[in-house]
């Protein structure tokens, strides 16, 4: 098959990237693939290299001379995403749908416009409020089609002020689900929500692609001690996008109460921080900023190793977009022993393969799980072994790429979705 990937690749700092890395080493011996990005530049190092590479500029002339036979969509949640809403809808193809929530990124869309910046800098102006105008009425027709009974009220609100949750009970994702053949995600929980959304769309669960690393445990021991981190000490992780949905500041505090049973309990953050300033304020704060380590963004290539130099892994997520985590993925199939937060698009990880904390509870239930796992080695041990078999058995290689082969023959087959009366600033298919 000849597929178009129109995805953010490595370097982009969006965890969706690495997967597109990986997606592609697990299909493109059997496909002829070409990548699309928006990108200054591409680590072509982490891409296979039969995989043509090219700006997303080239897609329609490359697709016009000779159509592909599928194009693939992955969407997330975030900037890195935003060049995919000019194609989606003009060559329809296969989603695949990271986050359920696209609310953030398509509100920053039109809210974050040059135009609508300097208005809300100069709301007097008429001048500027006529140059937002195309902008924010664009806007207002996009939540209007989407919720045609609260859009008005979602437009007039984030105008004014926008909660954390009001994006997360409104996900956005009626037009790109309309706009595709199929939609794949990753759990039950966000198809059926999808399902909900979109009446009638063709949505199906696939494998998020996911194997453990070789790792050198004598480079674990070196890397320990270059952090700082005694042979003796429980070492508490956090990996990932360091964002308050991780609720770090709730991992903090729950291994300072762990820390006062046990003295030798540390907390290691690993990866990307938004707000640098920020989180060594709040650790300082806590009493927690000496027990740390903080890495910052890691090497693709340093990560599994960092991953096994904790103990226990804590991965905590609220509020939600219903995303399987690559990060969690990561830590399970690393087999390290992992708590994480009670919801309900989680449900399908073995009870005996993570240990779940109740969101209503969650500083206390994280604090009585670090306890008792940092007093009991063994425990620490069986949960890991625990995780990391689940993950060969559910999402060894060869059953994810047999998955996605179905996936991506069923999207070929299907027809273009049918017209709809999308907001006049959505592309449209060309006749």
């Amino acid at each position: 098959m000849r597929l178009a990937l129109l995805s953010p690749v490595p370097p982009a700092p969006t965890g969706i990237a690495d997967y597109a890395a990986g997606w592609l080493a697990l299909l493109s011996g059997r496909h002829e693939i070409d990548v699309f990005h928006d990108q200054d530049e591409v680590d072509e190092a982490r891409l296979p290299p039969d995989v043509g590479v090219f700006p997303v500029a080239d897609f329609a002339v490359r697709s016009g001379g000779r159509p592909y036979d599928l194009a693939v969509y992955q969407m997330g949640n975030g900037p890195a995403h935003a060049f995919l809403y000019e194609h989606l809808s003009r060559v329809p193809g296969l989603l695949v749908l990271h986050d359920l929530v696209l609310h953030h990124s398509r509100a920053a869309h039109f809210l974050e416009a040059g135009a609508v910046q300097a208005w809300r800098r100069d709301p007097g102006s008429p001048s500027a409020r006529e140059a937002a105008a195309p902008w924010l009425h664009a806007w207002r027709e996009e939540l209007t089609y989407t919720y045609p009974e609260r859009g008005e009220d979602l437009f007039e609100v984030q105008l004014g002020t926008v909660g954390d949750l009001l994006p997360f009970a409104y996900p956005l994702v009626r037009i790109p689900a309309e706009a595709s053949r199929s939609v794949a995600v990753h759990n039950e929980c966000m198809a059926r929500a999808v399902r909900e959304a979109v009446p009638g769309a063709d949505v199906v669960r696939v494998p998020h692609p996911a194997a453990a690393e070789p790792v050198d445990r004598g480079a674990v021991e070196a890397l320990r001690r270059r952090l700082g981190l005694r042979d003796s000490d429980v070492v508490v992780g956090a990996f990932g996008l360091l964002t308050r949905a991780k609720r770090i500041e709730t991992v903090a505090r729950a291994v300072k109460h762990a820390a006062n049973e046990n003295p030798g309990i540390r907390l290691l953050l690993a990866g990307p921080v938004p707000d640098l300033t920020r989180l060594t304020t709040l650790l300082d704060h806590i009493g927690m900023a000496e027990r740390s380590v903080v890495t910052g963004r890691l090497p693709h290539e340093e990560l599994a190793l960092h991953i096994e130099a904790a103990d226990i892994v804590v991965h905590l997520r609220y509020p939600t977009a219903r995303e399987t985590s690559g990060a969690l993925l990561r830590v399970l199939a690393q087999g390290r022993p992992t708590v994480i937060s009670d919801l309900e698009h989680q449900d399908e990880f073995p009870a005996d393969a993570v240990a779940r904390v109740d969101v209503v509870d969650e500083e206390g239930g994280v604090a009585r799980a670090l306890r008792r796992l940092a007093a009991d080695p063994a425990a620490r041990r069986a949960l890991g072994e625990r995780a990391a078999e689940y993950i060969r058995r559910e999402y060894a290689p060869e059953r994810t790429r047999e998955a996605w082969e179905k996936v991506l023959e069923r999207a070929r087959r299907r027809p273009d979705p049918p017209a709809r009366a999308w907001p006049a600033h959505w592309p449209r298919r060309e006749a």
